[in-house]
């Protein structure tokens, strides 16, 4: 979990608001009149939003009042110039570009090239194939680093607290301090850009969070700032060579997607540090999972699978999350020995640590006596959540009634919504997102933890954090039948297993757990004791130490 210097850094970020841009803008006026007009052009609602996010309560209605109209004036009048003699097309290239076409994407824009934004459209398009195609960076000149200093790793990553708080940061914030703690000595580096220019132009070019160096390649002024993924990852492959011969890592470790490990690889080339690829997910297989019957066999999917396996086996390394990830790595040719597993894991505290999810039940009008079912996650289509409202309503009708918690947001939940509405299920309640800490007192709040996943490629290939956290909390955890999920719970009856998509069968396992609260608490202690065998980061860390020591 993040500690409190964590939040109240990012709390610290928020407050800043308008004068950190105003800060920024007296210390690198180039830098951030150059960052605000693009994204001006780019999205000027967006801004508009972001400025808003910034300022003071007593002065967003202000924002409201003039800065989000002006903003969609602005828009609308830029389009509305062009966009009626290209409509059609620009419509059609986005289909392509969804579907994974990116070559009729670009070429459908190209016969409309006068107008700019379609020509920046088409130009992005090819820029993104080309940072997913062979060599997308060119090679630099080589680098004398001289002397490494002793266990000193290079974290190269997308995004970080405190300005991204999701579970890629949050992994990447326990890798390194649990390494701290080990006796290791981790720097982060960001993605050249990042946050800058998502919008926070009081971004600075190095903060320590919780005791670790995070670096940020930020915009310098001079040029123009690319648009595109390819041009973006030339920059970062030239910012994290400048940082590795300062730093001197014996060690640099990249976690996916192919963005981190493209630079990590170009650099390696000019520095000679060795490379780790920690492969979290083959985030291909989740875009394939929003419309399987499209997108498979695309050229989007198939560039980038190609790319990704390049990196696996490019790597001096590779670390992943499960003996299931590992057996894919391996059908992508790297050598099973060059793979080190080091799983999603929870700090040590939460095997003792006791959250109040009393007082959630009460907030949320949960009668002591009932049981409750539900998750807290990301809700997406292949979290397979509908499963559980069907199985819920069930054994409504059978008389054996549960409360249905879903903590969390996303594309789907709107239509879990509308999906209760329908069931007329009224013992379910779907929240929203919640803070951190909020989200554990909700995993508290829970009687049986499910993870319903869908039979999709990529829920049987990756594992997910939250069971290991309901796990660690004692509580018990039923789970769709997919080789990643059959991992987590181990062998000592440690979780239930049901077929995917089966709300019947869901049903019956839940019923039969409803009724027997022993069974419920001899399985939540087997889950713990499973999280504290194999899933702690200490536990994680020596993993690294071992990988790092025998790259060194």
């Amino acid at each position: 979990m993040v500690s409190e210097d964590s939040r109240k850094v990012s709390a610290k970020s928020a407050r800043a608001g308008v004068g950190g841009l105003l800060k920024g803008f007296v210390q690198h006026p180039i830098i951030v009149t150059r960052v605000v007009v693009t994204k001006v052009k780019s999205d000027p609602v967006r801004v508009a939003q972001a400025a808003a996010d910034a300022l003071p309560p007593r002065l967003r209605p202000l924002v409201g009042s003039v800065a989000w109209p002006a903003a969609r004036q602005v828009r609308r009048v830029v389009r509305k110039i062009g966009m009626r003699a290209v409509q059609g097309p620009w419509n059609e290239a986005k289909g392509h570009w969804d579907a994974g076409r990116i070559d009729e994407a670009a070429a459908v824009l190209d016969a409309h090239a006068k107008y700019p934004f379609i020509k920046r459209r088409a130009a992005y398009y090819r820029g993104e194939k080309a940072a997913i195609s062979p060599n997308p960076i060119p090679p630099g000149p080589k680098v004398a680093v001289g002397d490494r200093v002793q266990g000193r790793v290079l974290h190269c990553v997308t995004n970080a607290l405190p300005y991204t708080q999701a579970g890629y940061t949050v992994r990447t914030h326990r890798i390194v301090t649990s390494q701290q703690a080990a006796g290791l000595d981790p720097h982060v580096v960001t993605s050249w850009g990042w946050p800058m220019l998502q919008g926070h132009a009081q971004a600075t070019p190095f903060e320590e969070i919780d005791g670790i160096p995070y670096y940020r390649l930020l915009p310098d002024g001079r040029g123009e700032v690319p648009f595109e993924m390819r041009g973006r990852m030339v920059k970062g492959a030239e910012g994290v060579t400048k940082l590795v011969s300062e730093l001197k890592p014996q060690v640099l470790h990249a976690a996916t997607d192919h963005r981190n490990g493209s630079v990590a690889h170009a650099v390696r080339d000019r520095t000679g540090t060795p490379f780790v690829y920690e492969v979290r997910g083959f985030l291909e297989e989740t875009w394939v999972s929003r419309d399987p019957e499209v997108r498979t066999g695309s050229q989007r999917a198939v560039l980038q699978r190609e790319r990704e396996a390049f990196l696996m086996r490019e790597a001096d390394a590779v670390v992943t999350l499960a003996e299931t990830m590992a057996s894919e790595i391996v059908d992508r040719g790297v050598p099973r020995e060059k793979i080190f597993l080091a799983p999603n894991a929870v700090d040590d505290s939460l095997l003792t640590a006791q959250y109040d999810g009393e007082t959630f039940r009460r907030n949320f009008g949960i009668e002591p006596g009932e049981v409750v079912v539900g998750s807290v996650s990301s809700i997406v289509g292949y979290e397979g959540f509908a499963t559980l409202l069907n199985a819920a309503a069930i054994m409504r009708d059978q008389g054996a009634p549960v409360r249905v918690l879903i903590v969390g947001d996303g594309a789907e939940r709107d239509n879990l919504l509308e999906l209760v509405k329908e069931l007329k299920l009224s013992t379910a309640i779907l929240p929203g997102r919640v803070g951190p800490e909020e989200a554990l007192q909700a995993q508290s709040a829970i009687d049986i933890f499910a993870c319903p996943r869908e039979d999709l490629r990529v829920c049987r290939l990756v594992t997910p954090l939250k069971p290991v956290e309901a796990m660690a909390l004692g509580k018990p955890v039923v789970l769709s039948d997919l080789p990643a999920l059959s991992e987590l719970v181990g062998s000592d009856g440690a979780g239930m297993l049901v077929p995917p998509g089966d709300p019947a069968e869901f049903a019956k396992a839940l019923a039969g757990l409803r009724e027997d609260p022993e069974t419920r608490r001899v399985m939540g202690e087997a889950g713990r004791a499973e999280v504290a065998a194999k899933r702690t980061w200490s536990r994680v860390a020596e993993t690294y130490r071992s990988l790092y020591l025998s790259l060194t």
